[in-house]
């Protein structure tokens, strides 16, 4: 007579691991934040991307409308970032502004800043585009020097937040170039004693007095912020599943559902 042995069914069970369960619950929150920022991110880049489309088709107008025509827009402020704007006057060759920290192609440089001065008197910093720097940081370029008066056009921009520098810039007055950490109108405007628009102008790269022009309108593309709120949210569903297992007996519960297959 054969004997047949009976097995028990596995029951799922929990099985608490407090260390667990606090590693889990203090960063599933950051994980699960994490990803919905990338996400926002990818949107926000987005945007930016369709404005500067829109905006890069249509055709320049003069600085003095700018303002009256992005004022306002049903309840909201409008930005006038990336509008393209067409000024004549004359370049100041005498207070030439270094943006230092600029790498073209794994080359360090500097996007030269020269103000502008149109006909109605306003002023405005021009980025010229960039230019290299020595391997000497104590030798500064030499900077292409316009003396004509010119009509230019470009598009309006404004670095977004608050920019990191290094200490404060080392201004002497009467000297040129000088090199210069953040591209704030604000605070070139009390440096040089002159009023400057609030936005700077990005040459177009056939303008007279254009250098090495080209800027990316956003430094990480919105496939990549994808990119990242999937290996975050990847994250917080390994985290989730670590808790599963480890604070129960499902590992166990498989494993005998298995060797009766």
């Amino acid at each position: 007579m054969t004997q047949q042995t009976k097995k028990t069914k596995t029951h799922f069970q929990w099985q608490f691991n407090w260390k667990i369960i606090l590693f889990v619950l203090f960063f599933l929150p950051v994980t699960v934040s994490l990803a919905f920022w990338q996400v926002d991110r990818a949107e926000e880049k987005n945007n930016l991307l369709s404005i500067y489309k829109g905006r890069a088709e249509a055709a320049p107008i003069s600085l003095s409308l700018v303002k009256s025509s992005y004022a306002q827009s049903g309840n909201q402020i409008e930005s006038p970032d990336y509008v393209r704007v067409n000024i004549d006057g004359k370049y100041d060759n005498q207070s030439t502004l270094l943006l230092d920290n600029r790498v073209s192609n794994g080359r360090p440089g500097y996007d030269v800043i020269s103000p502008f001065k149109a006909v109605n008197g306003q002023w405005i910093l021009v980025n010229r585009g960039w230019i290299a720097a020595d391997l000497d940081r104590r030798i500064l370029p030499k900077i292409p020097i316009i003396t004509a008066s010119v009509s230019i056009t470009g598009y309006l921009y404004r670095s977004p937040g608050k920019q990191i520098m290094l200490g404060d810039d080392p201004w002497v007055k009467g000297e040129s170039p000088i090199v210069i950490q953040s591209l704030d109108p604000e605070i070139i405007s009390k440096k040089l004693g002159t009023k400057f628009y609030d936005f700077s102008l990005r040459l177009n790269a056939s303008e007279i007095g254009a250098l090495k022009t080209g800027w990316p309108v956003v430094n990480v593309q919105p496939r990549k912020h994808t990119g990242y709120a999937f290996q975050w949210s990847a994250l917080a569903l390994a985290l989730i599943v670590l808790a599963i297992f480890a604070n129960s007996n499902l590992g166990q519960v498989i494993g005998s559902r298995r060797s009766k297959i």
